[in-house]
């Protein structure tokens, strides 16, 4: 019976280790990219400095940008085609925000 116990414990450990694994491994993916100002990134610098960024979401960020003007806040990427807020929060570290004008800014 107390063997039985032993096994349970060590199968706990092992499972407490590779959950800590997992979430080293995913802090070392987020440590490669590199913030983004999502007003002035091209779709190139989003999909290079922002982990598992698909091409295609990258230039409908820029384009969504170019028809509407400089982002005020995060929040108004879930317009852009193919953003949910699940993205948007998994990626909400690599985005910063400056140089924000409206579309007919003269700042």
């Amino acid at each position: 019976m107390r063997r039985k116990y032993v096994v349970w414990i060590w199968f706990l450990v092992a499972l407490f280790l590779c959950n800590m694994l997992a979430g080293t491994v995913l802090a070392a993916e987020a440590l490669k990219g590199k913030s983004v100002n999502i007003n002035k990134a091209t779709a190139e610098e989003l999909v290079k400095n922002v982990p598992q960024m698909p091409p295609e979401l990258a230039k409908n960020i820029v384009k969504y940008r170019k028809d509407n003007g400089d982002y005020q806040q995060l929040e108004e990427l879930l317009q852009v085609k193919g953003m949910d807020r699940t993205l948007l929060k998994k990626w909400t570290n690599f985005f910063i925000l400056e140089g924000i004008g409206g579309k007919d800014c003269t700042c």
